[in-house]
């Protein structure tokens, strides 16, 4: 079909994908950076398929700890994406959510909290407390209270998540035990961090190597704690496996 055709641009964006899910990112860059290149020539700059890419791109500069480019090139989209989809949009917001992690990487916590926020607020809206970017746009707010010596307000804010879920009668998962625990983590409460993550895995997490291979969670992975806790769901899910 050629080089230029839909499908072919759509596998190449998927494989990609692939690629930046087990780690290869420089493969993964270069193929969306050949979608995007593909996408512009035949559909337009402006075109939210070619902001996608362009997005999913700097989302790759930040993995590979480039994150001057990773916050320029995120803050370029955003700007196109509030322009040409408006800020609603979940292309848009999910750019506001990686905007802010090259922030407060950088260590612009204030305004990284406040491209957390606006994300938040919007998903918040849009997709509803339960959502994984909902949660995942709070954690980002959370981490930069953390980094900030805010951390009461980012656990507050958990606080307040988890009663309103529960109210709302939201699905009872792991994931914003999950989060907070990043955040916990990043604020140096290891102990609590540790409290959260058991949570988590009560309420369904088992991923034992998800938890030993999380940037967010770094500071743990001496804890014997949290070693253990990683190795016992290790073994459960390969106990589950062999069944």
């Amino acid at each position: 079909m050629g080089l230029q055709h839909p499908d072919t641009v759509t596998t190449i964006g998927n494989l990609a994908e692939v690629l930046s899910d087990e780690g290869r990112l420089a493969e993964s860059q270069k193929l969306y950076q050949q979608a995007l290149l593909v996408t512009t020539r035949t559909l337009g700059p402006n075109h939210p398929t070619a902001l996608r890419y362009q997005s999913n791109i700097g989302e790759s500069l930040f993995k590979q700890g480039h994150l001057a480019e990773a916050e320029k090139l995120q803050n370029a989209t955003l700007i196109t994406q509030l322009r040409i989809l408006g800020p609603d949009n979940p292309d848009t917001l999910a750019t506001q959510s990686d905007f802010a992690r090259p922030l407060a990487k950088e260590g612009h916590y204030e305004e990284a909290e406040r491209a957390a926020r606006r994300s938040y607020e919007m998903q918040l809206q849009a997709l509803g407390p339960d959502h994984p970017d909902t949660l995942a746009a709070l954690q980002l707010v959370g981490t930069a209270l953390a980094y900030e010596h805010r951390y009461q307000e980012a656990a507050k804010l958990f606080h307040d998540a988890i009663e309103n879920q529960g109210k709302a009668g939201g699905k009872d998962d792991f994931h914003v035990w999950y989060s907070f625990a990043c955040v916990a983590s990043a604020a140096n409460r290891h102990e609590e961090a540790i409290r959260y993550l058991r949570e988590a895995v009560h309420r369904g997490y088992n991923d034992g190597n998800g938890l030993m291979t999380d940037d967010d969670l770094r500071g743990l992975r001496h804890n014997s704690d949290f070693q253990t806790l990683a190795a016992t769901l290790n073994r459960t899910s390969a106990t589950t496996q062999s069944r």
